[in-house]
């Protein structure tokens, strides 16, 4: 079946061949020089966090910016994969996975992503972040051993503009108020959260979102985020 599955990738690269999602190079997905700019952690305190810290794997600038909007925002369904193993990687190297480790619980792990808004779904086709969430759910599964599971908790309701367009921790704050909702299909109480984006900007979206978890009983582990953007830009 892999061997099916292999012949079938060399013939749809032959026919569709494509570049680097980062800086074009050819038959490639995420190039190695690309996918070393996911390995350039970054980390930020947040008190409201078990950890105490936030993660990302790097800056969004430059290759990595323009790999994570042809993923987001022009459909790029294969980088699923690479951006999933960057936060693989980072759960290791934040120390996350050791963590879950030294605080093992019997109740399930919650890989949560933050939401995105339904006029952003409808133009996207899909939820972005959901297989991204999975992949790192399954990974720290079987590094931990807990009962880790991905789990959509977090809703956005009303939102016009998008995060990035806006200008201002008030503005993106505003924005967000009553904003973030969770859905009532499970039970937070006692349960702990690790909250999965793809961008950080001024932090508002993330802020919010660990709020609106927190006002549920859950404890929110840390976050990790493919990447944060540079304060000059």
């Amino acid at each position: 079946m892999d061997g099916m599955r292999g012949m079938g990738e060399q013939v749809i690269g032959l026919l569709f061949p494509r570049g680097c999602a980062g800086c074009d190079s050819p038959d490639e997905v995420l190039c190695a020089s690309c996918r070393r700019l996911f390995e350039c952690r970054v980390s930020h305190p947040l008190a409201s966090l078990l950890m105490g810290r936030w993660h990302a794997c790097g800056w969004y600038q430059g290759s990595m910016r323009h790999a994570i909007l042809s993923w987001k925002d022009h459909g790029d369904e294969e980088c699923d994969r690479p951006f999933g193993d960057a936060l693989c990687r980072l759960s290791k190297t934040s120390g996350t996975v050791a963590y879950l480790r030294e605080h093992a619980s019997d109740l399930p792990v919650l890989v949560v992503p933050a939401p995105s808004s339904r006029a952003s779904m409808r133009r996207r086709g899909r939820r972005h972040m959901w297989p991204v969430a999975k992949r790192l759910a399954d990974y720290l599964r079987a590094e931990t051993g807990l009962p880790v599971v991905p789990c959509e908790v977090l809703a956005s309701r009303g939102v016009q503009r998008k995060s990035v367009q806006m200008t201002g921790v008030s503005q993106r704050s505003q924005r967000l108020k009553g904003h973030v909702v969770v859905l009532p299909s499970v039970a937070l109480r006692e349960r702990r959260v690790i909250l999965v984006d793809d961008i950080v900007t001024s932090g508002a979206t993330m802020r919010r979102c660990v709020e609106a978890l927190r006002r549920e009983g859950a404890e929110v582990v840390t976050v990790l985020t493919l990447a944060h953007t540079p304060k000059h830009a």
